[in-house]
């Protein structure tokens, strides 16, 4: 039978090959008996040499090369999508993060039920006004106001009344307060008081909380560390995932060097039926003297570019040793990031003639082409798209379940069939069409084509553009510009994934996370629709992209509008930030387009046909960069006589405080049932577009505008 240092070998075999063998047995010992000994050969420092704490080895002691390996507990284990609501519930993990990170306690409030309530205080402006209006001292105006709950009126009463009429009026007060107390109402008055005085006080409390949560959120960007293990699905099959977690106090003073004298690395340890335990483990890999500050590599292998590798050290700029270097290589970010953004800004783009066609020969090319085409008996139609069964009423068309014997797909999933397609057949799909739908991809697309257009936010991949996200965040924060970021998911849609930051650590670390993320300028100073942001949805079709760009755009549009007003100071508040409202806990505001362009006009005092021009351009940008951009990172390229393809896609614009469209997105296969029940004929407009022989051609092009 094997010995239980053999059996924790086989089940530990991956994690212990970045081990020193002869360490095995020693970390085999401590993780038995939970032996959290680096204290015995090591100390915390504070602001020698960092800010904070640091790690160093004792000064009676110094470490061999692989003499010894050390248990490291971690203090926290959480998520970025949980962090903060775990953080509220838990005072005591807050307060050690607190200590931990070396944050400064924000102040906690007063809580004496003797204080006056400064909300209960008439303002300076009421007290001058009922001072003056009733030619009395502010003191006594103070008094009224304050007897008065605030009413000015009653208040200026109070002092002007007659004296005699006063003397009465007390006297029926005095009258009126002894019935009361004999019925005990008083006792509701005073329990009232006390309620509302203790509301008070409880969000005193929770506006305390949040900040600390807050603040404690910010900065573990810094200390934050990742693993990933595997757990069996219900299929049988082994799923990834990620979790991040604080080392405890020793760990998370292990700052950042580029010649590191130890490897820290977490290591689950498998206790068997009972259960598994994360540590991280650390053990020196040079000899340490006595006194010397432990260092470890922060850097993750997965950083390759040299420019990558220095910018990711702005994650941990309070973690990091030799701190004027690091400040020469921000220079040198800055320098790199200016000399390619001039480079941008200066760009051209000069598509092909096929591909610049104007509005009038869109329409020309539609109707040739639906002219050659004479009305069919009948068009079999296969799609597992709701809308489309629900509300394609066409007289011609017919329904199957079986691909191969259908004239049109339409598909709401990603197609795979490219090769089973015949000539005469048509889907709802170009083959690379990722290059507009992810966003990463319509960021790479745009930028080798346009540069830096004004159309569309300047963004990045995180995976692959590290540099590039730091110097512009660097370069904003030298020149004292707005520094506002929007992190989003490659390939979610419904606003889901979304964060909204000015923390340089929390984008880098995106680079970290298992879903890959783009950071975008945030557009801080939208239009505003009663005060409240909003987008809008276009469907745009694209009927082909070779040899000629035939795409229109939907005339009716929908908006989509947050639930409460804009504020600079909300980040947090998902109804004052977003849009998306169908697909989460809050209500939604619909509005028609009709209703939304006469408000618009009238209350900004516009004229929508140029905005919606201006709008039309910046879609057809799009389109014309993918289509003129060979494949992968373009549509261009496909060999057309295989089959037929169109698409449809959803746009969604913003438009900045002078009218002028940005481009946010554009999404894969849009969800149109709401189209529909705006506009029933929405579908059938569609496929008369897309298909002659539906015999309707000119009446869907009426619902369009052709770009």
């Amino acid at each position: 039978m094997a010995s239980a240092f053999e059996s924790f070998k086989v089940v530990h075999q991956y994690q212990l090959g970045s081990i020193p063998e002869e360490l095995w047995q020693p970390l085999f010992m401590k993780l038995g008996e939970d032996y959290l000994d680096a204290g015995n050969f090591a100390e915390l420092h504070h602001g020698d040499p960092m800010e904070g704490y640091s790690l160093h080895v004792k000064a009676d002691k110094s470490l061999k090369k692989h003499s010894d390996i050390f248990l490291v507990d971690h203090a926290w284990t959480t998520s970025p999508e949980t962090a903060k609501e775990e953080l509220k519930l838990n005072l005591a993990l807050m307060d050690r993060l607190e200590n931990l990170m070396d944050i400064k306690q924000a102040e906690a409030p007063e809580n004496s039920d003797d204080e006056e309530d400064e909300d209960e205080k008439p303002s300076e402006e009421l007290v001058k006004l009922v001072a003056s209006q009733a030619n009395v001292t502010e003191r006594e105006a103070e008094k009224a106001l304050i007897a008065e709950n605030n009413e000015v009126v009653n208040a200026i009463m109070r002092l002007t009344i007659d004296p005699e009429q006063k003397a009465e009026s007390e006297r029926l007060d005095d009258l009126m307060m002894k019935q009361i107390l004999a019925s005990g109402k008083p006792q509701e008055k005073e329990d009232k008081e006390k309620h509302d005085k203790i509301e008070r006080r409880e969000q005193r409390e929770k506006d305390w909380i949040n900040q600390r949560a807050n603040n404690i959120y910010r900065k573990m960007w810094s200390y934050i560390q990742t693993y990933t293990y595997s757990i069996l699905q219900q299929d049988g099959q082994p799923a990834s995932q990620t979790a991040w977690y604080i080392n405890d106090e020793v760990g998370s003073a292990i700052c950042h060097s580029s010649d590191p004298n130890v490897v820290c690395v977490p290591f689950i340890f498998s206790r068997g039926a009972t259960g598994m335990i994360p540590y991280s483990v650390f053990f020196p890999i040079k000899d340490i003297e006595a006194g010397e500050i432990i260092t470890c590599d922060l850097l993750p292998k997965s950083v390759q570019r040299e420019s990558d590798k220095l910018a990711y050290l702005f994650a941990f700029q309070d973690r990091v040793l030799l701190t004027a270097e690091l400040q020469s290589k921000r220079d040198e970010l800055l320098k790199s990031f200016q000399q390619e953004r001039e480079k941008l800004q200066s760009q051209t783009f000069a598509p092909p003639e096929s591909h610049s066609l104007s509005p009038e020969q869109v329409l020309e090319a539609l109707r040739k082409e639906a002219e050659s085409k004479p009305k069919a008996e009948s068009i079999t139609v296969c799609t597992d798209t709701a809308f489309i069964q629900q509300f394609l009423k066409l007289d011609n068309v017919k329904f199957t379940t079986d691909p191969a014997k259908a004239d049109i797909l339409w598909t709401s999933q990603d197609f795979q069939g490219w090769d089973s397609l015949e000539p005469h057949q048509i889907v709802n799909q170009f083959p690379d069409e990722k290059c507009v739908t992810y966003k990463h991809n319509m960021a790479e697309l745009i930028q080798k084509t346009y540069g830096l257009p004004d159309w569309f936010m300047p963004t990045y991949n995180i995976m692959t553009q590290l540099s590039e996200v730091v110097g512009d965040y660097l370069n904003s924060e030298e020149n004292q510009e707005t520094n506002l970021w929007i992190l989003k998911p490659w390939n979610m849609a419904r606003g889901l994934g979304l964060d909204i930051t000015n923390n340089l650590s929390e984008i880098v670390r995106q680079h970290d996370n298992p879903v890959p993320k783009i950071a975008q300028r945030y557009l801080v100073s939208p239009c505003l629709y009663n005060g409240k942001k909003f987008d809008l949805r276009y469907i745009v079709l694209v009927r082909r992209t070779e040899p000629n760009l035939l795409a229109l755009v939907y005339n009716m549009f929908w908006t989509r509008l947050a639930n409460k007003k804009y504020d600079m100071d909300n980040l947090d508040d998902y109804e004052c930030q977003f849009t998306v409202m169908n697909y989460s806990k809050y209500e939604m505001t619909q509005l028609d387009h009709k209703s939304f362009i006469h408000n618009m006009e009238k209350q900004h005092n516009i004229k929508w046909d140029q905005v919606q021009k201006d709008i039309n351009a910046a879609i057809k940008h799009v389109l014309v960069a993918a289509a003129s951009t060979p494949q992968p990172l373009g549509l261009a390229g496909r060999d057309t006589s295989k089959f037929d393809a169109f698409s449809v896609y959803g746009f969604d614009i913003m438009l900045t405080d002078n009218f002028k469209p940005v481009v946010i997105e554009t999404n894969f296969s849009p969800d149109c049932t709401r189209a529909c029940q705006y506009d029933p004929e929405f579908v059938n407009n569609i496929f008369s577009v897309v298909d002659g022989r539906f015999g309707s051609t000119e009446k869907g092009l009426k619902a369009f505008t052709p770009l």
